[in-house]
């Protein structure tokens, strides 16, 4: 499986720590993509960095969801290519006042931490999954954390 962490969106409050947060989100991508068992491809995770954007549109996160590759047909009538990956993803927000208050540092930590507590809906989902072992996933997220030097288990919630 593949997992990836994006911060695509954020504003200028949180420009720098989205830039910071990159960095460290393709180094545990890095080591997370491996074996989990089951039916998923691809998991990706979205943090949500804009305030403003937020509140323009006032949406919750993204609730998980799960695209299994469901054929190769064509709709012009060319060769049929089958669809690339069964996909699980999600987003997640943090809490806006907790980042204008800390250090990116901190931020970064709280970050990992929050990432971390929204895996529990995979391990809900491992059925519809066929059997992907998020407690596997979650240990393997968890280590990693770990040895890049993030306290995730300590983050103020």
């Amino acid at each position: 499986m593949k997992f990836l962490i994006n911060a695509n969106v954020c504003d200028s409050s949180t420009v720098e720590l989205a830039k910071e947060l990159r960095r460290e989100f393709s180094k545990i991508a890095e080591q997370l993509s491996g074996d989990y068992g089951g039916s998923i491809e691809n998991l990706w995770i979205d943090l949500e960095l804009s305030e403003m954007r937020m509140l323009a549109f006032g949406k919750p996160p993204k609730l998980f969801r799960y695209q299994k590759r469901v054929s190769g047909a064509s709709r012009m009538r060319l060769p049929a290519v089958p669809d690339s990956y069964n996909v699980g993803h999600y987003s997640v927000r943090p809490d806006f006042e907790f980042i204008k208050k800390n250090t990116i540092e901190q931020n970064i930590n709280y970050i990992f931490g929050l990432i971390y507590n929204s895996t529990e809906v995979l391990l809900s989902k491992q059925k519809k999954l066929g059997g992907f072992d998020a407690t596997k996933f979650r240990d393997a997220f968890s280590s990693a954390c770990v040895s890049l030097g993030y306290r995730i288990h300590d983050e103020i919630l």
